[in-house]
């Protein structure tokens, strides 16, 4: 990877008040305070992202039983959030449970680099 695609183009960003699963949310706060610099919100965009570069249908994300789920707002970059609607009306799976199976599948995809 170069320096030069770390860096992102300018695009609008969406605040969101999405259902996340509070299991997940903690780990990407936890990566968020102790792993990496950007904030909860900018790490949700690069799970969103991990799965839109993949190319390939969503799997579907079942809420485990006895996990609550919490209303957080999360700022979500225009061009992800169109993308996630597109597969929303595709799919009929809701928003929040794209953005719960985007977290999900980036918590599974790099589980080891994550410690």
């Amino acid at each position: 990877m170069r320096a030069i695609d770390r860096l992102y183009r300018k695009d609008k960003n969406i605040v969101r008040s999405i259902l996340i699963d509070q299991n997940l949310y903690q780990q990407v706060q936890h990566l968020s305070k102790n792993v990496f610099e950007p904030s909860t919100s900018r790490i949700i965009n690069a799970c969103i992202e991990n799965m839109l570069l993949k190319n390939k249908d969503i799997l579907f994300y079942k809420k485990p039983n006895g996990v609550d789920t919490v209303y957080r707002s999360i700022v979500i970059r225009k061009t992800f959030l169109d993308k996630l609607m597109k597969m929303r009306d595709k799919t009929g799976i809701s928003l929040n449970r794209l953005i719960n199976s985007c977290i999900k599948e980036f918590l599974e995809d790099f589980k080891d680099e994550l410690k």
